[in-house]
């Protein structure tokens, strides 16, 4: 599904937004020219990505003087989720893999290169409270992931991790359903460890285990997702 005009490329990058953690449910959206002037767009066209983005799903917008947008619920993302994996369908595992790569160099990076005060920025992030809140957990993983980002030293991997993060975003109100967010906390426990101690190849084993397990989970939330909606029709 690649996106042909403007208009398409912003819609996508706002949905991206809000699968990766940037925007949650219930979040409202930066006013219009703001917006606009953030992602360096008119505000034409993103109106219309809005539009595109309001039909699909993904945000109700309100109108008049206090009207504005704002990111649908946690059921109303679940259901868009299940409809965009199977639309990319095949694509899927060559994300995964790209992911892995992306994000087990990362890793790697971050032990070999990490500074003290990067460090305490990752236990930090860490050992945040786990809560079993769609939003809260979202924003966790992502400050988490964006402190060993940071850590790497590596403007390109960083990108290429939010990129990819937007693309294959996590299903994580389903997640929760069947795994308690401290649960999910605990699987990056490894992966600090290893930063922490500069051991590079542990690190980037540890990281590869946790996107293993991740993705085994998201297969398995998929599979009921779909189930769940093939019995719905």
């Amino acid at each position: 599904m690649s996106a042909v005009n403007p208009s398409d490329i912003t819609a996508d990058l706002i949905r991206g937004m809000i699968y990766s953690g940037e925007l949650t449910p219930g979040d409202w959206l930066p006013p219009l020219r703001q917006l606009a002037d953030h992602l360096g767009i008119s505000v034409l066209t993103l109106r219309v990505a809005l539009k595109s983005l309001e039909s699909a799903g993904f945000i109700v917008t309100s109108r008049g003087a206090h009207g504005g947008s704002r990111v649908e619920d946690v059921q109303t993302l679940t259901r868009r989720w299940t409809d965009w994996m199977r639309a990319i369908g095949d694509e899927v595992d060559d994300l995964w893999e790209y992911r892995e790569i992306v994000e087990t160099n990362i890793a790697s990076l971050a032990a070999r290169r990490r500074s003290e005060s990067e460090l305490r920025e990752i236990e930090s992030a860490w050992t945040a409270a786990a809560t079993d809140s769609h939003t809260a957990f979202l924003r966790w993983n992502a400050v988490l992931h964006d402190a060993l980002a940071a850590a790497a030293h590596s403007r390109h991997l960083a990108d290429a991790m939010l990129a990819v993060r937007r693309e294959l975003f996590l299903p994580v109100g389903l997640l929760l359903r069947t795994h308690r967010a401290e649960e999910l906390r605990d699987a990056h426990t490894q992966i600090y460890e290893a930063v922490r101690d500069r051991e590079p190849e542990r690190a980037e084993e540890a990281m590869r285990s946790h996107l293993a397990g991740t993705r085994l989970m998201v297969g398995e939330v998929l599979a009921e997702a779909l189930d769940r909606s093939s019995d719905d029709a």
